[in-house]
């Protein structure tokens, strides 16, 4: 391998890392807010405050997927400029998913925090 490959790796593993964190964000802040309302709070009977989460959530979600998207093809494009003895084996551990993979667990997720803040009595579970 060369010394450009070596430094390749090394942005490569940052870039990893760095969507690492922005997973680690997201479950942080998605478990929090469904936290607190678990809470069963008498605030949590509030339709506006519910709404209000909502959108806050969906713009969070949004600007983290974003970031997501955006590292997904700066690891593309640093892959692409590998030297073509670099070996195939590490290459493909360091290829991320696809586009399409990434929405749709975001997606899948996204749903799911908004149906928590929307649906779920927390009010009513709390107090059985």
């Amino acid at each position: 391998m060369a010394e450009h490959d070596f430094q390749l790796l090394e942005l490569l593993i940052e870039r990893g890392s760095y969507m690492n964190t922005y997973w680690n964000f997201f479950i942080g802040v998605s478990s929090a807010l469904v936290g607190i309302l678990a809470s069963g709070k008498n605030f949590t009977k509030n339709a506006t405050l519910k709404v209000v989460l909502v959108l806050v959530f969906i713009v969070f979600a949004a600007s983290n997927f974003e970031a997501i998207s955006s590292l997904v093809q700066q690891r593309h494009a640093l892959l692409a400029q590998l030297s073509p003895n670099f070996p195939a084996d590490l290459k493909a551990s360091l290829q991320p998913k696809s586009f399409a993979e990434y929405l749709t667990f975001h997606l899948v997720l996204d749903v799911l925090v908004v149906v928590c803040i929307l649906f779920v009595p927390w009010h009513r579970l709390h107090s059985e």
